[in-house]
């Protein structure tokens, strides 16, 4: 990993959030109640862009109603984003929270996810680059990893829970990562319980690694395994959480902080998401 990095581009898609607040999660046949819905803007960009607060996002929009909440939204918020145009609807992510604040996503993909190779030029100026796994499952997407290959790239990949969809994930460890997930993917990912499993995907990658759990704090590795607990929240609803805890990550990188610091502000920060402020 390059030292001295300064100048981060987020690389994600943003979406128009259609939130159903359920009274539980239904099986198949049954019924629930919703309880309350919103309409807000989400995804992962916007959610570690507003954490971040000094990395501009490169994400595309599209056309149809979902596509214009998306622009008024970011007009109304001043919002730093570069949005080369697609010619297709932008698709939504249907969210339902349970009474206990914790999401189910249901995402219907749209222009929103489509990048193209011409566009990358816009990167140029940019010395870190935040990946999502859940645009990387776009194979038309790989066009984003042989820029970052050709220009040599560092990337901060958050590889998400849909591991198993995730085609390039390996190319994308050997690009040498700064990983950031929750301790389940930890485990997913490299096939081990949690500090095994950590140590291993060092390894494999030589970059820090940052790891979620939940109300217990967070851990990072970089050859030392680094532990910050998290004071108590009341949860209200836990959609873009892990994505602010990256983004407040992503910040301290740039403001070179120590891991202990970088993991109690992002802390804070995933904490403050899920109390809805």
């Amino acid at each position: 990993m390059k030292e001295n990095l300064c100048n981060p581009c987020i690389v994600a898609s943003i979406t128009t959030d259609i939130i159903l607040y359920v009274e539980f999660l239904p099986k198949r046949q049954q019924d629930t109640k919703v309880l309350k819905t919103e309409t807000r803007i989400g995804g992962c960009a916007y959610h570690v862009a507003k954490a971040c607060q000094i990395a501009p996002v490169f994400a595309p929009v599209g056309k149809g109603s979902n596509a214009q909440f998306v622009k008024d939204a970011l007009i109304q918020e001043d919002f730093e984003c570069i949005m080369p145009t697609v010619d297709q609807d932008n698709g939504a992510c249907y969210c339902l929270v349970e009474p206990d604040g914790e999401r189910t996503f249901m995402a219907a993909h749209g222009a929103e996810y489509k990048y193209k190779e011409e566009w990358l030029d816009e990167l140029e100026e940019y010395d870190l680059i935040y990946l999502s796994g859940i645009d990387m499952e776009v194979k038309e997407n790989h066009c984003i990893i042989d820029y970052c290959k050709e220009k040599d790239k560092p990337i901060f990949l958050s590889p998400g829970p849909r591991l198993e969809f995730l085609y390039c994930m390996d190319e994308l460890l050997d690009m040498h990562p700064i990983l950031h997930m929750n301790r389940l993917e930890c485990e997913i990912l490299s096939k081990l319980p949690f500090e095994e499993g950590i140590r291993k995907l060092y390894e494999r990658t030589k970059s820090l690694i940052i790891v979620t759990d939940g109300e217990f704090g967070s851990y990072a590795y970089d050859g030392t395994l680094y532990y910050e607990p998290s004071e108590k929240a009341v949860i209200k609803n836990t959609i873009g959480a892990g994505d602010c805890h990256a983004g407040s990550c992503l910040h301290s990188l740039v403001e070179r902080d120590d891991i202990q610091t970088m993991l109690r502000k992002a802390n804070d920060s995933a904490r403050l998401k899920l109390m809805n402020k």
